[in-house]
């Protein structure tokens, strides 16, 4: 259990406000159409605000991947990376455009019901979570089988939501926009296989977590991010989620926390120093509550710089290994190479 309280039943409160707050747990649906009044979208920003995302990611102590799908309503996107941990090298680095709906799809459904899809030539990302079901199941295909090769990269893996600790989930207000929800949660146990680059890694005993998030955003959206997934050196489960620039509209909204084996720990606002000229550079980032002192080596970074015009995206995640100390509860816990990754987004959409 947290100190935080527990995650509404509805988006909305009966006269159609959003539900603003930091929750524990995960809504049903996310249901925009509940919004009435002034919160109430109209016909354009449905088309140009509404956005949503899933990203998912796991590590072993050998190899780290994550996987993304973004619909922007109006196009989308999917990636993915695969890291040899042993050797740094990487395995498989990709990014596909394509048409919105309904080539694309990020159901409404955070928890159970999920169901994602991205689907091109050479590209297949799928993820979901049945109803009934313990698992958020993700699938990546890149590339075009190879003799002996096979593709680019092939991962079929899954994280349990059964006996973890609870998701992080926000709603907030958003400046130039109207609401964004976000659920995050991590330190989820892994499953399953990846193969990439010609060698073939079990992810079995892996931690992973996942970001999904919905909202009716501004046209200009920047933050930093940090995201991890791991184990300290007593095989405790570990994830962490921090943010800056990002759904830190009102005091009582705030994403920042960390899942220790069974537990979800909610931390303060954190701040982010990085050399955005270059991402490979090292990081360090804090929580103004003294709870959090980190510090990440990147690998590798995936880019995405894109000028459209009309939509420009400066996009930077590098995988590497987070380093530091959190203190909870009068103890200090020491992260040691814990993969995951940062991110420097600033994007008109």
């Amino acid at each position: 259990m947290s100190s935080l309280p527990p995650c509404p039943a509805t988006l909305t409160d009966a006269g159609g406000a959003p539900r603003y707050g930091t929750w524990e747990g995960g809504l049903e649906v996310v249901r925009f159409a509940d919004l009435k009044g002034a919160f109430a979208p109209g016909p354009l920003d449905r088309l140009t605000t509404h956005k949503k995302w899933l990203y998912g990611f796991v590590a072993t102590h050998e190899v780290a991947t994550f996987f993304a799908v973004v619909d922007v309503n109006y196009s989308s996107n999917a990636f993915a990376m695969a890291v040899d941990l042993t050797t740094n090298q990487v395995l498989a680095d990709a990014s596909f455009l394509g048409p919105p709906r309904p080539f694309t799809k990020v159901s409404d459904h955070p928890g159970p019901g999920l169901e994602v899809s991205f689907k091109r030539p050479g590209a297949l990302f799928e993820a979901k979570r049945p109803f009934g079901d313990e698992r958020f199941s993700f699938t990546t295909r890149v590339g075009l089988p190879r003799p002996i090769a096979g593709r680019a990269l092939e991962a079929d893996w899954s994280l349990l939501a059964a006996g973890a600790a609870p998701a992080l989930t926000v709603i907030a207000p958003v400046e130039g926009g109207i609401v964004n929800v976000t659920q995050k949660w991590a330190g989820l146990l892994g499953f399953g296989k990846l193969r990439a680059g010609g060698k073939s890694f079990s992810l079995d005993g892996g931690v992973g977590g996942l970001d999904g998030t919905w909202g009716l955003l501004a046209r200009r959206t920047a933050w930093r991010w940090a995201f991890a997934c791991g184990r300290l050196d007593d095989g405790t489960a570990l994830g962490l989620n921090l943010v800056e620039g990002f759904n830190e509209a009102r005091d009582d909204v705030n994403e920042n926390a960390v899942w220790l084996g069974r537990e979800l720990i909610p931390v303060g606002r954190a701040r982010f120093s990085w050399n955005r000229a270059d991402p490979l550079d090292r990081w360090s980032v804090h929580t103004l509550d003294g709870k959090l002192e980190l510090e990440f080596r990147p690998i590798a970074v995936h880019r995405e710089h894109r000028d459209l015009k009309l939509i420009v995206s400066r996009f930077s995640q590098p995988l590497g290994r987070w380093t530091g100390v959190f203190r909870h509860e009068g103890r200090e816990h020491r992260l040691v190479d814990v993969p995951g990754v940062a991110e420097d987004q600033d994007v008109r959409w």
